[in-house]
């Protein structure tokens, strides 16, 4: 039995599932946008360094190359982290 079957779900149930999971990408791209529009307006910079480190994060899930995500990070340049989510949409 699938594993869907056995726990129940309606067919509308398995699309609102399949669907959040197929659109995983976008919503850390968003939550990306976000926080970098959170960033240039935040002042403590105990809540930058969060902040960054939850960019990292996305990052890390959004399967972005080490490589570049060290490039997009290294600096706390926002402006990077801005053209490459231009770059994503």
């Amino acid at each position: 039995m699938d594993q869907n079957e056995e726990k129940g779900y309606t067919a509308y149930q398995k699309k609102v599932i399949r669907n959040f999971y197929e659109n995983k990408d976008l919503r850390l791209i968003q939550k990306l946008g976000e926080l970098v529009s959170d960033l240039y307006l935040e002042t403590s910079e105990k809540k930058k360094e969060s902040g960054w480190n939850k960019i990292r994060k996305i990052l890390i899930d959004l399967k972005v190359h080490p490589n570049e995500m060290e490039f997009l990070t290294k600096d706390k340049n926002l402006a990077v982290i801005s053209k490459k989510l231009a770059d994503m949409f």
